[in-house]
């Protein structure tokens, strides 16, 4: 596991946050609601809760109600400290996770627009559905892809985390294969590079995870970087037991 972060060319401080425990098979990623109050706050009370929380469940294989627990109280710990601190009233974060377990499952929460992508072999997939305007309106059929809708709308949430007293994370599992490379993004990402140029990279450098995160962070950059950048890459291809010796 590698990740790598870049504040950008235009925003001022970084919203985002990332963080990772190799030893138990844990990723998670966020990005603070752009333009809310609190934004780099939120995104790092969703990772510190969510990590604490499953970091917490020792001796026990982690399940799809430990994920949506943790989203629990990573949303919780946010919207509390909403309603205390005026002055951060409105603030929220998307959240994407991953738990690579021993046994060879993979478990994915998101909530937001953040995202998890695999690539097997040359095929890259989008393991996450966005929580956005734009997603819904592709599901709608009323605009052919996300792309193609207006730029006012891009980054519109319809689900966060810490925005409500509660919120519904997608949880879903996923079988572990040798040789898969996995990539946790926030949009600053994606906004800037193409799904075609990041199955490039992930193909040519996935087997070095740390290359392989800086140079997709680098590609954002020299293409506008107009947000906040993160990304985390997990590697399969040496491990002998997915989940514990991802490397």
């Amino acid at each position: 596991m590698a990740m790598a972060s870049h504040v950008g060319l235009v925003r001022l401080r970084n919203e985002d946050c990332v963080a990772f425990n190799e030893k138990r098979g844990l990723a998670v990623l966020a990005d603070g609601m752009g333009g809310h109050a609190g934004g780099a706050e939120a995104s790092q009370m969703a990772v510190s809760a969510w990590m604490e929380r499953l970091l917490a469940v020792d001796g026990e294989m982690l399940v799809e109600d430990d994920l949506r627990h943790a989203a629990h109280l990573a949303n919780r710990a946010v919207f509390m400290a909403s309603r205390r601190d005026p002055g951060l009233r409105g603030m929220g974060s998307t959240l994407v996770a991953g738990c690579f377990r021993a046994d060879g499952v993979l478990l994915v929460a998101n909530v937001g627009d953040s995202r998890l992508y695999r690539l097997r072999g040359d095929d890259l997939e989008c393991l996450t559905h966005d929580h956005s305007v734009l997603r819904a309106q592709c599901d709608a059929g009323m605009i052919g892809s996300a792309s193609e809708g207006p730029v006012a709308l891009r980054g519109l949430l319809t689900r966060a985390i810490g925005v409500e007293a509660d919120v519904v994370p997608d949880v879903t599992a996923f079988l572990l294969a040798p040789n898969d490379h996995y990539l946790l993004c926030s949009d600053g990402l994606t906004d800037m590079v193409p799904e075609v140029d990041i199955a490039e990279v992930l193909v040519m450098l996935g087997g070095s995870p740390q290359v392989a995160a800086e140079h997709l962070v680098d590609l954002a950059i020299d293409r506008g970087g107009v947000d906040n950048v993160s990304v985390i890459v997990v590697s399969s291809c040496t491990s002998v037991r997915l989940g514990t010796e991802l490397g």
